[in-house]
């Protein structure tokens, strides 16, 4: 090994569910008619090829009893097929072939993403195989050469250079970290929508910092307001502008946030493959300027119909009037109400309602009304949050993230061996987790009032 101080790190959770849904898919991958028991063909799980310097195991391999060639099948917990699906089945059908096997054709297995779930899983409906050999075919010859080039790769370290980063994790790179252990708080990574060839042109001339973007170097508006703030530390406010938007909000005053979770095979009734259910919700209402705030909120505990059920209980909540709907991020809120109306036909007028009445309350951050140097050009809640209102934190919960909250509900409420106690652990946790989102967003609108009212006094 060229690092040996590299060590394996222990699987996220994230990573552990997302395995765990590929195993459920392969599993009922193995029940298709095609792979039932006959006299010509022989069916191997996870088998796998291996020559001197390759190794590979295939999900679902078919061999020919006469002819003895295979054919591969891989199966992906996707809904649909993907660029590096092709690639995964070539690097297979490469070391089969040279393990000495003729391969014959090759597949991949996906979900069906229009597959509702009605009663039991028909494994025929909700699965699709693609016949993938010929795009397989074309990329033999690049697979062959990406191997050897992957052999020599272990012969000789890599040369550590920033500008040669890993486009998902970028400075989260432990070969990097390693190699530029003092790298500034703040960095060119951090620059909002820059994209890679510009951030590779300021790595190449050795500007790693924010602060140090020269004033020259082409950028958006948006950017170079970045690298303002940054500089001067600090905020820059239009207070006129967050003003007007405070102004068009009317009252009531609803704050909405959505817990929800989406599984490769449907796990209730009315749900499709992927497809982000809702079983929770908190909801903070302020009815007029002054009045004493309500809270309101749903947790499924995994029985019945937990969308239909979260749905009933939102309209019941709002029945005092919709006013006016805050969420963060409304892509994500309002393609859930979409949904439900869709799903619900009864609550389909109320869904419509609230998303013709909802604002996005990260819009003034993302929209560059309000700007602060520990931003560093995110908009998401846990980054405005501490910086807007440092009281209020999310290190405290036992539950701290969108991720983390649907993999403990789906456990929560499926996983059997849980004992009572460890499972009402997680609802309470959820319970806070869920309220501290909308309560967020409650007291950075009032900071925002704050703000407003302070700068229009000073004027006056």
């Amino acid at each position: 090994m060229n690092q040996p101080l590299f060590v394996s790190q222990p699987y996220s959770l994230e990573y552990e569910h997302f395995r765990q849904q590929g195993y459920v898919v392969q599993q009922l991958a193995k029940n298709l008619e095609r792979f039932r028991a006959n006299e010509a063909l022989v069916f191997d799980f996870e088998r796998p090829f291996q020559t001197a310097d390759l190794y590979a195991r295939c999900d679902i391999v078919a061999t020919d009893q006469v002819t003895g060639t295979v054919d591969i099948y891989e199966v992906k917990a996707t809904a649909s097929v993907k660029e590096d699906h092709y690639d995964d089945v070539a690097f297979q059908r490469l070391t089969a072939e040279r393990a000495g096997f003729s391969v014959g054709r090759c597949y991949v297995i996906t979900m069906n993403s229009e597959f509702v779930r009605r009663g039991d899983i028909d494994p025929e409906a909700i699965l699709v195989v693609t016949d993938v050999t010929n795009d397989v075919e074309a990329r033999m010859e690049a697979t062959a050469r990406q191997a050897k080039d992957a052999m020599g790769y272990l012969k000789k370290a890599p040369t550590p250079s920033l500008a040669e980063y890993c486009l998902d994790k970028k400075l989260d790179c432990e070969f990097l970290k390693l190699h530029f252990p003092a790298l500034p708080d703040y960095t060119v990574f951090d620059i909002t929508f820059l994209k890679h060839e510009k951030r590779r042109q300021l790595l190449a001339r050795g500007i790693v910092a924010v602060t140090d973007v020269p004033d020259d170097f082409p950028l958006s508006d948006k950017q170079r307001i970045q690298i303002t703030v940054a500089r001067s530390g600090e905020p820059i406010i239009d207070h006129e502008q967050i003003a007007r938007r405070i102004d068009s909000w009317k009252y009531p005053l609803h704050f909405l946030d959505y817990e929800t979770f989406g599984y490769a095979i449907p796990q209730f009734e009315g749900v499709k493959p992927f497809q982000q259910m809702c079983f929770q919700y908190s909801l903070h209402m302020i009815d007029y300027p002054g009045a004493e705030m309500r809270h309101s909120y749903f947790l499924s505990r995994g029985d019945g119909d937990p969308p239909r059920a979260m749905a009933a209980s939102l309209k019941d909540a709002m029945s005092g009037g919709i006013g006016t709907v805050f969420v963060w991020h409304e892509v994500f809120e309002k393609g859930r109400n979409s949904e439900m109306a869709e799903m619900f036909p009864e609550f389909a007028e109320f869904f419509n309602e609230v998303n013709e009445s909802t604002v996005d309350l990260m819009k003034i951050f993302s929209d560059y009304l309000y700007v602060h140097p520990d931003f560093k050009g995110r908009s998401s809640i846990k980054k405005v949050l501490p910086v807007i209102v440092p009281e209020m934190s999310y290190a405290s919960l036992g539950i701290g993230d969108g991720m983390t909250a649907t993999i403990s509900w789906y456990r929560a409420v499926k996983w059997e061996a849980m004992d009572a106690e460890t499972r009402q652990k997680v609802f309470d946790d959820l319970e806070k987790y869920c309220e501290l989102d909308t309560l967020a967003m409650v007291e950075i609108f009032n900071k925002l009032q704050y703000v407003v009212t302070k700068a229009t006094a000073q004027l006056n």
